[in-house]
């Protein structure tokens, strides 16, 4: 004898939201208060109540990158005295769960082994807690005296050689452009593959504009030669109003796919969705060597690439997405035995200009 049974069950298919990283950042700087403490901040955070009134490293880059953002900027910051150990403040973040796209360091190096030494960092973090971080490091500024050419001669050293595909080396010039363009980074009204260079996002809000011991003001012939050293530097436009900025120089190798900081933001938003949803899809057993169970992983395991191509229209202007398309051939799954799964996935950018050149000719047909 039997008698009837109904079971229903809730199916769980990891197809939820997932916290953002993205646009979140972490400054670490010198400042009289709340030393070592982890701090939430936002656009709408009291900077000299969080970090005393008077002026420090720590305050001026944080006050920029809330110019600079928009509302809805927000991360975290950690102020420490003169002689802290940064690299063990970095730690305790980590080992707080603070998982920030971007480390901004506001104390300026003075050597490349400073600079490869935050290198090193972002990949230990890579390594032991699978957390993808960039590191915007600040570069000192022009002495009293100082002309522009005796501090591109000064700076040159830091860089030489250097190769930190995470890292990138912004000097201070204005002073605040560190947290400038960081905020200008963060922005929501622009995408994390859009690159600071774009003039559209705005001019910056920056600190007046410096001159050298000599009395002569910063011009693009300096910023020009600091780009050419992998520097992050600020940029004008003859008869153009505003200050911009250049492009994020990441200090990858020459012909490295990651010379610019979209580059590898758009990579890391993909790497970190999809490792989402392969921590999902341990040992489940719709993800198989057949034929449905590998059109199911290419299925789910590009779902991030979808996402990232989605364009928006508004009339006939089209904005596009993170990425081109993904094709038949950008996702791979090939089963390496028979419990090791092998994926490849291509992300193809949009490429945009950095040089336009107009050619004009006369018309002058009956």
């Amino acid at each position: 004898m039997a008698q009837g049974k109904v079971s229903v069950a809730a199916i769980q298919t990891g197809s939820g939201a997932t916290k953002q990283v993205e646009r979140t950042v972490l400054f670490i700087g010198q400042a009289p208060e709340n030393n070592g403490k982890i701090l939430p901040i936002n656009a709408q955070s009291d900077f000299d109540a969080e970090f005393g009134v008077a002026d420090s490293p720590l305050k001026t880059q944080v006050k920029a990158w809330q110019r600079n953002g928009d509302d809805l900027v927000s991360g975290y910051a950690i102020a420490h005295a003169i002689d802290a150990d940064v690299m063990a403040l970095i730690d305790e973040a980590m080992d707080q769960d603070v998982s920030p796209e971007i480390i901004v360091i506001c104390t300026p190096v003075t050597g490349k082994a400073e600079v490869e030494s935050y290198q090193a960092k972002a990949l230990e973090i890579l390594s032991s807690l699978a957390r993808r971080v960039r590191f915007l490091v600040a570069a000192p500024g022009l002495t009293e005296l100082q002309n522009w050419s005796d501090l591109v001669t000064a700076l040159q050293p830091i860089t030489d050689g250097v190769v930190a595909p995470q890292t990138a080396v912004i000097p201070l010039l204005f002073g605040d452009e560190l947290g400038a363009v960081t905020g200008r980074l963060c922005k929501s009204a622009v995408t994390i593959a859009d690159s600071p260079m774009r003039v559209l996002t705005g001019a910056m809000s920056l600190m007046p504009h410096p001159v050298d011991a000599a009395g002569k003001p910063l011009t693009n012939s300096t910023t020009a030669a600091l780009d050419a050293l992998r520097f992050s530097c600020t940029q004008f436009y003859p008869d153009f109003d505003g200050t911009y900025f250049g492009d994020v120089n990441m200090l990858d190798a020459e012909g490295g796919d990651f010379q610019q900081i979209e580059a590898g933001r758009i990579v890391d938003k993909a790497a970190r969705d999809v490792r989402i949803i392969a921590i999902q899809n341990i040992k489940n057993r719709r993800l198989n060597n057949s034929t449905s169970g590998i059109e199911f992983g290419k299925r789910i395991m590009g779902k991030p690439l979808r996402e990232m191509a989605r364009s928006i229209n508004i009339g006939a202007d089209k904005f596009p997405g993170l990425i081109d398309t993904p094709k038949d051939d950008s996702i791979n799954l090939t089963f390496m035995n028979a419990t090791t799964l092998q994926v490849v996935l291509k992300v193809k950018p949009i490429n945009s200009p950095n040089t336009i050149i107009v050619g004009i000719m006369l018309d002058n047909a009956e």
